[in-house]
């Protein structure tokens, strides 16, 4: 296996752990993981919503309105959310847990785990993007997010992580899977 390559935390379909596969092996339609889902909001209030890179396998030149990514083996949600933070955006920060969710769709089948966090360029720094991820950030409201005049191309399950968050379907827990 290559030294560079994920071994992506397998789990069934109620979020128990079942076992783990390298990333180039998984089967993105039928296999069940773990995703962390971070909204980043800076001080206006309005998020940072990420430009995907053009050879992204996954939804290319969409907007990811979340930070994050897959949890591998071995991590758990928040290991796995302030690893991605720091990957994509250059910064870690406290995050706050908003809950987990399953989404599931064309090509996905995911137990997501939302965090929020806070973005202060003063206290944090410039953000330094991860370039094979990341093409561009840009601010977006809320609002403008989920009615979307634009029609601009989000990632479903990023979507389905801001109307869960939204709409109060998920709720922290101390029981929540670390």
């Amino acid at each position: 296996m290559p030294v560079n390559d994920e071994v992506i935390i397998l789990v069934d379909q109620h979020n128990n752990i079942i076992g783990d596969v390298p990333r180039r092996k998984m089967d993105f339609s039928k296999d069940f993981h773990r995703v962390t889902y971070i909204l980043v909001f800076n001080k206006s209030g309005n998020l940072l919503v990420q430009k995907r890179a053009a050879d992204k396998a996954f939804c290319p030149n969409f907007y990811g309105i979340t930070t994050g990514g897959v949890v591998e083996k071995g991590e758990s949600y928040i290991d796995s959310a302030h690893r991605e933070l720091q990957e994509e955006l250059g910064f870690d920060a406290p995050l706050e847990s908003q809950g987990v969710f399953l989404t599931q769709g064309e090509g996905f089948n995911i137990w997501g785990k939302i965090f929020v966090c806070h973005y202060n360029q003063e206290e944090h720094g410039e953000l330094t993007l991860q370039q094979k991820e990341v093409a561009s950030i840009h601010e977006m409201s809320v609002d403008d997010i989920l009615t979307n005049p634009n029609n601009l191309p989000f990632t479903p399950d990023s979507l389905d992580a801001l109307q869960h968050f939204t709409g109060q379907l998920t709720q922290a827990k101390s029981d929540d899977p670390l």
